[in-house]
């Protein structure tokens, strides 16, 4: 009886959900640009694809490992030349053993975090007791129209640095990375897929990616400079059915603020992006992930003059869910993207971000508010076929490129979005065979 309910279970979210898999493997095919298998990339260049059919991660691996903590996690990480690692549980990379760093609460602290300022800064230019003390003598020492420098800043980057080194997961090449279950995930982390090739992540949640010390810069207030997942220099990367959050909304990190020198009342800005792709990668796919809560939520390419991005940054987003976020959904300059089958819901202020030389192919998206699914300009190229309540001014007559020229690719209905999008997207709504 209760095969037979798990079998009709799995047929009614087929029926529901078209092309969302209720099962994934290790052994998966990678789709979008990550499924590239040309021998040139879009330059020109040669490439080699890792497998026929583009990203394979760490398929074939002898070493095939289950991990609980930090400390398995970071071993696991720089075994073999191919690696398959599997994540049970929740991991919080800010624990090595006494608890948690993390607040619970936007303007609060915990006893490590306190005692942690207490050794770092003792006998330093500023000696600190406390994380809050930290906060309000760091930005009282600048002011709000001048860059961080002197003692004071050299101090502040050798604590962001400590925790750079304390959260940073850097993945190898040939790896695959899965969580195993839907409580299974990173907490306070930041991945990063920096120079690597053959990368794959799915059914992980990526939580509260959290930098106790941001930069104040001129005249922009406080800044901070860590991912959920950070995607540079990179080739055939593959982010499946995550997850993808903050533990603090944009309005709860605007509350909690601290006077600079000159008594301007700045934000202490814990939060980067939740998945930036930046630097000149080429073959990435992020499909099947929800992004919720978040300020600046996914940047791909980080200026207007870099101009070595052109003709790379290909990157495939599909059947992913924006829910509740303000920007950058995504911001794109000089990438060659296809952007299909994505929901949007409940944005704050702007979806689509056409930026220097974009070339985007938008597809059967939907979009819960008009007004706020593309921005209002004519930067780049940006063409759309069949979206749901698209604003279309300053939209491309053609094309700039096909993305079925690169690859195989089914899109779904953009009506069937929303029903689709939300029974898939994130983790935990797939089981894992291992």
């Amino acid at each position: 009886m209760k095969k037979n309910f798990i079998s009709a279970v799995c047929v009614a979210l087929f029926s529901v959900a078209g092309l969302f898999a209720t099962q994934i493997s290790a052994n998966d095919k990678s789709d979008g640009w990550a499924s590239f298998a040309g021998t040139k990339d879009l330059s020109g260049n040669a490439v080699v694809p890792p497998s026929a059919y583009g990203t394979n991660g760490g398929e074939g691996a002898s070493v095939v490992l289950t991990v609980t903590n930090r400390e398995e996690l970071l071993s696991a990480l720089k075994q073999g030349d191919r690696r398959i690692i599997y994540v049970k549980g929740i991991i919080d990379m800010t624990d090595t053993g006494s608890g948690s760093l993390l607040p619970e609460t936007v303007n609060g602290s915990t006893a490590q975090m306190d005692k942690l300022l207490k050794e770092k800064t003792a006998g330093t230019v500023l000696p600190v007791n406390s994380y809050k003390e930290w906060k309000e003598k760091y930005t009282a020492s600048f002011n709000y129209d001048e860059d961080q420098s002197g003692k004071i800043a050299e101090l502040r980057t050798e604590l962001n640095n400590y925790w750079r080194e304390l959260v940073f997961l850097r993945l190898q090449d040939n790896t695959t990375l899965i969580g195993l279950d839907e409580n299974s995930g990173i907490r306070g982390g930041s991945v990063s897929i920096k120079k690597v090739q053959n990368v794959i992540v799915r059914n992980l949640s990526f939580t509260n990616c959290y930098n106790p010390f941001p930069k104040i810069e001129e005249s922009d207030g406080l800044n901070a400079d860590f991912d959920c997942v950070a995607i540079q220099n990179s080739k055939y990367v593959w982010i499946d059915h995550c997850s993808l959050s903050p533990k603090f909304s944009h309005k709860e990190v605007e509350s909690d603020k601290y006077l600079t020198k000159d008594g301007k009342s700045v934000k202490w800005q814990v939060y980067d992006g939740l998945c930036d792709i930046t630097n000149t990668n080429d073959f990435v796919t992020v499909s099947w992930c929800k992004f919720y809560n978040h300020d600046k939520t996914m940047l791909i390419g980080n200026s207007d003059k870099k101009f070595v991005d052109r003709l790379h940054q290909t990157i495939t987003l599909h059947h992913n869910w924006y829910d509740k976020c303000t920007q950058r959904l995504p911001m794109v300059r000089f990438a060659t993207v296809h952007i299909y089958n994505n929901l949007y819901t409940n944005t704050e202020s702007r979806g689509i971000d056409r930026r220097a030389e974009c070339r985007i192919y938008s597809e059967a998206n939907s979009f819960a508010d008009k007004e706020k699914s593309v921005t209002s300009n004519t930067f780049g190229s940006m063409y759309d076929v069949a979206s749901k309540n698209i604003k279309t001014a300053g939209l491309s007559q053609k094309p700039e490129w096909i993305p079925a020229d690169y690859y195989s690719y089914k899109a779904d209905n953009a009506e069937s979005v929303e029903q689709i999008v939300k029974a898939g997207a994130g983790n935990g709504k797939v089981l894992v065979k291992k």
